[in-house]
C-alpha cells in the first residue's frame, strides 16, 4: 500500500513531551511542588537553529571584536548579549535546545546559561531528554471516538 499523503496531511500531531524529575533542584521550588520539568521534542526548524548556535556565537563574537576598540568594551557587549567567549558550540547549541524544548517552567537564555554554568548534569539531562523526544518525532493526536447513540 503506498503512502497516503492525504491522510498524512490530515492528521493531527502534537510534540512528544516528557516530565523529568531533578530533585537537585528542589530547593528551588515551593514547599509542597515536586522539582519536576517538562520538555519536548523540537520541530525541524527549532533544531536547526540550535544546531547553528555554536555558529553564530562565533560569528556574532567576530562582529563584537569587529566594532570594540577596548577589551572591556568587548566583554561589556558580550555580556549584553548573553555571550562568552569561551562557549563551546555544543553547549550552544544545548542551550537553544532547552530554551525551544522547556515547557513548564518556560526556560529562557539567562536561566538556560546558568543552569548550564552550576547544574551541568541536570542541565545535561534535560537537553538529552529534549534530544530523544525530538528523535521520536510528533505523537499522533487521535480524534476522540465519536459516541454511540444511546437507547431511549
Amino acid at each position: 500500500m503506498p503512502f497516503n499523503a492525504d491522510k498524512f496531511q490530515h492528521a493531527a500531531f502534537a510534540p512528544r513531551t516528557e516530565t523529568v524529575e531533578l530533585a537537585g533542584l528542589a530547593e528551588f521550588f515551593g514547599p509542597d511542588e515536586k522539582p519536576e520539568f517538562t520538555v519536548r521534542g523540537l520541530n525541524a526548524s527549532e533544531l536547526h537553529k540550535a544546531m547553528e548556535a555554536g555558529m553564530r556565537n562565533k560569528s556574532v563574537d567576530a562582529v563584537v571584536k569587529a566594532i570594540a576598540t577596548q577589551k572591556d568594551q568587548i566583554e561589556g557587549i558580550r555580556k549584553a548579549l548573553g555571550l562568552s567567549a569561551d562557549t563551546p558550540g555544543e553547549i550552544a547549541k544545548r542551550l537553544e535546545m532547552l530554551v525551544a524544548g522547556s515547557v513548564t517552567p518556560k526556560i529562557d537564555h539567562a536561566t538556560a546559561a546558568k543552569l548550564a554554568e552550576v547544574c551541568p548534569v541536570e542541565f545535561y539531562d534535560l537537553t538529552n531528554r529534549i534530544t530523544n523526544l525530538t528523535g521520536q518525532g510528533s505523537s499522533r493526536v487521535k480524534p476522540p471516538p465519536s459516541s454511540q447513540p444511546t437507547p431511549a
